[in-house]
């Protein structure tokens, strides 16, 4: 059916007109050129007394200037400490309707034994699985009606959960926050899926060099103390968890007394103080979990080697242990560590990947924990460079130690980089709140942020060099190689360090058995004739008796009869002579 319009009406008109530039062939004109026409202020701006505005192209025949530094300094944080141990670190940002909340434990996964490496994670990982009445289905709709985010995570000194929701939902999602901490239910339908899962997790992390590296790393230089296991464990300690284990350790470790909760967003100080007393007021308790103490005894220096057959990358590092968050050094090596390996133009990226191109990247960092902390370079390079690799990782650890130390100019650059960079920490409330959480974690005053530029721009040169002097001295670096035994083991053999082989999970793989060497036969020289043999001489065999030799004798046949005229007289015997003794005895 055809459809037809009413020639009055605005859509008939609009057909009836492009039917007509159809039909003529006519086409649209093209768009004006842009020109630099006069812009005009806007009104109340303080732009221009003018009312037009000259606006000139940007000059790009040379490199754009650093515009003025902006005065900046990090938020003042209020605090203060509810009846029942918990500290509130409070900070007021009103330009949305938003706030993002952190609630810290005292206690993380330090406190799992050493057998049972990942036991808090999955006790943070079971709260929400049921909670307050409700299945983990009903909970998890709870969080989506109120658009709550909700998250837990465990890390080596403490628990975080985080709530980002809408500023009137406050309340609400608090009291769902207070049920999870307070009145999980551990169903064991949910505690056997979420352990499979986290099994098969860490079973699919084993199949990457860049992980299994890292948990080697830990191990070599921790053992099974303090810091020696990532917080979520390993596959043979995750399969070992029972829910018994979770609820007992739930109960040591997830604890008011002692925790900090951080609020970020538009709420009031008084709003805030009430409905943190009406959802975690009655929440009582201390944690009793104590963390695994760190192992005195020094790493063993050797070459640890993880296997991954085939591989055409390897994944090298070398590492040391270092203090922990309180050591007094701190900035200082943040500061020598931009030049090391910090950042992109760093001397080791700029020589590993620039200048050799062996990687995409190539960093050093420190990792502080509360009580110990580790230095490391690391890479992923090509695998026929594993050796060549390491190599130039000591060279740039033996110049930052003396040969070619830091540089003023090189001091400056790392100083302007950390401040330049720091405010972008701030940028929104979730990172806001996640900056002042991870002051918790490293057991660090709410004000740390507020003296931090000042003390990372007071850093001379000469404490940063005497600071790098302290920590890349090469003979206490481990090295630890993931990749291709068969391609790396010939090159890094040569380093003069044993090589520990590992699996995937940081434990020491047993010596493997040698096999026994064929005697290959002796190969005569060319042009040498074989010596023949000479024949044994056989010895005699022994005289048998007599009585012996009579019965080895053929019966002799007796003597037909013939008639007497045929008989013939018997010629006389003589007697045989005797055999010598030592006459051999002819068969």
């Amino acid at each position: 059916m055809r459809q037809r319009f009413p020639a009055q009406s605005p859509l008939g008109l609009c057909v009836a007109t492009a039917l007509v530039f159809l039909a003529c062939g006519a086409a649209p004109e093209p768009a004006p050129t842009p020109t630099s026409a006069p812009v005009k202020a806007p009104e109340g701006s303080d732009l221009s007394t003018a009312s037009d505005v000259s606006v000139s192209p940007p000059d790009r025949s040379a490199l754009p200037t650093p515009g003025a530094e902006v005065d900046w300094s990090p938020p003042k944080v209020t605090t203060w400490t509810m009846p029942n141990g918990i500290e509130v670190w409070y900070l007021r940002q009103a330009h949305a309707p938003l706030i993002s909340l952190r609630l810290v434990t005292a206690r993380g996964a330090s406190t799992d034994p050493a057998k049972k490496a990942g036991l808090t994670a999955l006790t943070a990982d079971m709260l929400d699985e049921g909670a307050g009445g409700r299945t983990a289905l009903e909970l998890a709709e709870a969080w989506q009606r109120l658009a709550t985010d909700y998250g837990a995570s465990a890390s080596t000194d403490g628990v975080t959960f985080s709530l980002d929701m809408l500023a009137d939902q406050l309340d609400a999602s608090l009291a769902l926050l207070a049920d999870v901490l307070q009145r999980p239910a551990f169903p064991a339908d949910e505690f056997t899926r979420r352990k499979q899962q986290r099994v098969a997790a860490a079973l699919a992390s084993e199949a990457q060099p860049m992980p299994a590296l890292f948990v080697n790393v830990r191990r070599a230089l921790f053992g099974v103390g303090y810091g020696g296991y990532p917080s979520g464990g390993v596959r043979g300690t995750v399969s070992k968890l029972t829910l018994k284990e979770v609820k007992k350790h739930y109960a040591a470790v997830v604890r008011p007394k002692g925790a900090v909760v951080v609020v970020v967003g538009a709420v009031d100080k008084a709003i805030l103080e009430a409905s943190l007393t009406k959802a975690l007021g009655e929440w009582k308790g201390s944690p009793k979990a104590k963390a695994r103490v760190l192992s005195k005894t020094a790493p063993k220096r050797a070459v640890y080697l993880i296997d991954f057959p085939g591989s055409t990358q390897s994944v090298v590092a070398v590492g040391r242990r270092a203090p922990g968050t309180s050591t007094e050094d701190a900035i200082a090596s943040t500061v020598f560590n931009w030049t090391l390996g910090g950042t992109f133009t760093s001397r080791l990226n700029m020589n590993l990947r620039e200048d050799k191109g062996w990687t995409y990247g190539a960093r050093a960092s420190f990792n502080r924990w509360q009580a110990a902390g580790m230095y490391l370079l690391y890479a992923k390079v090509k695998a026929d460079k594993t050796r060549a690799s390491l190599d130039e990782m000591f060279k740039e650890l033996a110049a930052m130690n003396g040969e070619k130390p830091q540089t003023k100019d090189e001091r400056d650059k790392a100083v302007g980089g950390l401040l330049k960079k720091f405010p972008a920490r701030f940028e929104r409330m979730s990172s806001v709140a996640g900056q002042l959480a991870t002051l918790r974690l490293d057991a660090r005053p709410a004000d740390y942020h507020a003296t931090w530029p000042t003390k990372v721009a007071a850093v001379t040169l000469e404490q940063s060099v005497a600071t790098a002097k302290k920590y890349t001295a090469g003979a206490d670096f481990l090295i630890f190689v993931a990749g291709d035994r068969a391609t790396v083991e010939p090159a890094i053999a040569s380093l003069g360090l044993p090589i520990v082989l590992c699996d995937a999970q940081g434990n020491v793989l047993p010596p493997e058995k040698k096999k026994k060497a064929i005697k290959k036969p002796k190969t005569r020289k060319a042009g040498k004739k074989p010596e023949a043999k000479k024949p044994e001489a056989r010895r005699p065999a022994p005289e048998k008796p007599a009585a012996e030799k009579s019965a080895e004798k053929p019966a002799e046949k007796p003597a037909e009869k013939k008639p007497a005229s045929e008989k013939k007289p018997a010629p006389e015997k003589k007697p045989a002579p005797e055999k010598a003794a030592s006459q051999p005895t002819k068969k």
